[in-house]
């Protein structure tokens, strides 16, 4: 996802339109399997005013496999 693509343009707490964008690390990782250490990690779009996440997004979602 590009920064044109972003569904989101203004902060919808404060009003704000200065956004940044981050990465969740750690125990932030979404898995594809129960228990599986293989994981993709999280994106975030954060306000730079006050501090809310405003959407996240995995980085790889084509790793998920379908529903069935």
């Amino acid at each position: 996802m590009t920064t044109n693509q972003l569904p989101i343009r203004q902060c919808r707490y404060c009003g704000s339109e200065d956004l940044g964008m981050g990465w969740q690390h750690g125990e932030g990782i979404v898995t594809f399997k129960k228990h599986g250490i293989l994981g993709n990690r999280m994106r975030c779009l954060i306000c730079r005013r006050c501090g809310a996440v405003l959407f996240q997004w995995v980085v790889e979602p084509h790793r998920f496999p379908p529903i069935r």
